[in-house]
């Protein structure tokens, strides 16, 4: 049988964008509280600021009307195009963050539920930056206890979905490496085809990401609760915390 791989998050596709707004991102009152948790911990005022997949722009409004300026970037032109319709005032970019070249430009770059997933990553973020300024993002914390219980995992399931296809879903955690796996395979008997889509989602321990950012150049490294509070790593609670990182410790924002 032939097996063909297909993307399960393909953003950047106007079918998958358009549907991933109806399910992909969190309420409009805790992006509002995800905005205002990230002033609080970047207190300098008038800040040039980027956000890198930033969506459909909902972080920018606390932002502007606290008097910062706001680039955005997202390569899905869907989002694009509502995040300029939610805020005209805002400068918007339709591009793959990977390919950003903007130098010495921000005083602060922040990714909000986008991973820092590599090292290649966080040296196009220092680039951006201007001396002193901050790195902000989320980090999922690893040590949280994730709820492993029949409903979440182990779950392999066959249905008939007609014209001669199956639809395998398997939905398991994988212990041995802290991973989640998600998989839908479908079997097109009469072609002799087999389409597969995955998402598999892990998280960085604490100890990889500041390796990560002090190899990209990033002097300080902290990471901090939603009210402000420093978070040492380690502990269960909360789920998501914020990493700030700072390019050159004197002049930080």
């Amino acid at each position: 049988m032939k097996k063909i791989y297909v993307p399960m998050i393909r953003y950047g596709d106007s079918d998958f964008d358009e549907g991933y707004i109806g399910w992909g991102f969190n309420s409009y009152d805790e992006q509002i509280r995800d905005a205002n948790a990230i002033l609080n911990l970047l207190s300098r005022k008038g800040m040039k600021m980027l956000d890198l997949g930033c969506g459909l722009g909902i972080y920018h409004k606390a932002w502007l009307e606290a008097g910062h300026s706001v680039c955005g970037v997202d390569m899905s032109e869907t989002f694009i195009f509502m995040a300029k319709y939610n805020n005209p005032s805002a400068v918007y970019r339709c591009e793959n963050f990977f390919e950003t070249t903007d130098t010495d430009a921000f005083d602060s770059v922040v990714m909000i539920d986008v991973p820092l997933e590599n090292l290649e990553l966080a040296q196009i973020v220092f680039r951006a930056l201007k001396k002193g300024g901050a790195y902000i993002f989320q980090a999922s914390n690893p040590d949280y206890p994730h709820i492993r219980g029949q409903s979440n995992v182990n779950q392999r399931n066959w249905v008939d979905v007609g014209d001669s296809k199956l639809l395998l879903t398997r939905n398991e955690y994988n212990a041995e490496i802290d991973r989640w796996e998600y998989e839908e395979w479908v079997v097109d008997v009469e072609n002799s085809e087999i389409t597969v889509q995955h998402n598999f989602s892990r998280n960085l321990d604490f100890a990889r990401l500041m390796d990560i950012l002090i190899e990209a150049g990033f002097s300080t490294v902290g990471f901090y609760n939603y009210d402000g509070r420093q978070f040492f790593p380690g502990a269960k609670q909360p789920k998501n915390v914020f990493c700030i990182a700072y390019k050159g410790f004197d002049d930080k924002i």
